[in-house]
């Protein structure tokens, strides 16, 4: 009877598991919903209004929050540098750089004018890990960019790879730099600065 008892567990924590993963959904399908999703606030007649707009701004910045990990994208900024950091450093370093990419590139989001995107293909990276290719076309123009994410009780951007130059790589080069004679808090006011 106890044998027979944890067989059934263990069959109901594969099905549970199984029907979970089915949830969950594929890294593009998870991407794709987010890319929807923000695609649909840009659209909106009330992001044209100047009354509505900031309203639906921080609508905005929060959707495209949902699908990014920053901590994960942060750590593989600052690469090897990251655990030179205390967890209250890292914390406001997450933060500063949150915002520096919202500064950086809201605007670019925001020039959005109906081009289409298109998912070419999923690739498994390992380690719970994937990378989706997509293309953006319109204007006349195709814009290669790769998203590679990592399954964390649900699909997060940590990656993002545009024309062949990865966001990652780009910034942790230039935070290297700074961090060869500058401390920790130092790179942080560097970035915090450059927000306001």
């Amino acid at each position: 009877m106890q044998r027979f008892a944890t067989r059934l567990m263990l069959s109901l924590l594969i099905v549970v598991a199984t029907v979970a993963s089915a949830l969950a959904g594929s890294a593009t399908e998870t991407l794709s919903a987010s890319v929807d999703r923000i695609i649909g606030l840009l659209a909106d007649p009330a992001y044209k209004t100047p009354n509505t707009r900031p309203e639906m701004r921080v609508k905005l910045i929060a959707t495209i929050g949902e699908i990014f990990d920053m901590k994960e994208l942060s750590r593989r900024a600052l690469g090897q540098e990251w655990n030179k950091f205390s967890p209250e450093q890292q914390e406001r370093f997450v933060t500063a750089f949150g915002r520096l990419l919202e500064n950086t590139y809201l605007d670019k989001i925001e020039s959005y004018t109906d081009e289409k995107v298109q998912y070419l293909k999923e690739q498994d990276l390992g380690s719970d890990k994937a990378e989706v290719a997509t293309k953006v076309v319109g204007k006349g123009k195709e814009i290669p960019i790769s998203y590679r994410l990592v399954d964390r009780s649900g699909w997060k951007v940590y990656d993002v790879v545009i024309e062949g130059v990865s966001l990652v790589q780009n910034y942790r080069s230039q935070f290297g730099q700074i961090l060869m004679n500058e401390s920790p808090d130092t790179l942080i006011s560097k970035i915090s600065g450059k927000n306001s």
